[in-house]
């Protein structure tokens, strides 16, 4: 599977990187892209599992996430929380162990 981002201005120069739990340490303040299964969605604060099974809060989504598989673009706040920036929903047969072979 390979997933391309195009919009907002994202640059071969600059790309965005793609993360699970484990890595997304590394970006702290940076925009990153991750890819992940909704687990619980509350008065605006999303709980998703990412591909190697850690637990991140999504802040500030607008619009509605549909399915249960999400691309979340957004700003790395600590260790366990994502501020969107924007999302994309996938396939409910989106693969996770896939897309952590890939980051």
């Amino acid at each position: 599977i390979i997933l391309f981002r195009l919009s907002l201005g994202v640059t071969m120069e600059d790309p965005t990187p793609r993360v699970n739990f484990e890595t997304m340490q590394r970006y702290h303040g940076k925009t990153v892209i991750l890819c992940c299964q909704i687990n619980q969605i509350d008065n605006g604060v999303v709980r998703v599992l990412t591909s190697d099974k850690g637990e991140v809060t999504v802040q500030g989504g607008s619009s509605p996430y549909e399915g249960r598989f999400v691309e979340v673009l957004g700003t790395v706040v600590n260790p366990n929380t994502i501020k969107e920036v924007d999302h994309t929903n996938l396939s409910d047969n989106f693969s996770l162990d896939m897309y952590n072979e890939l980051v």
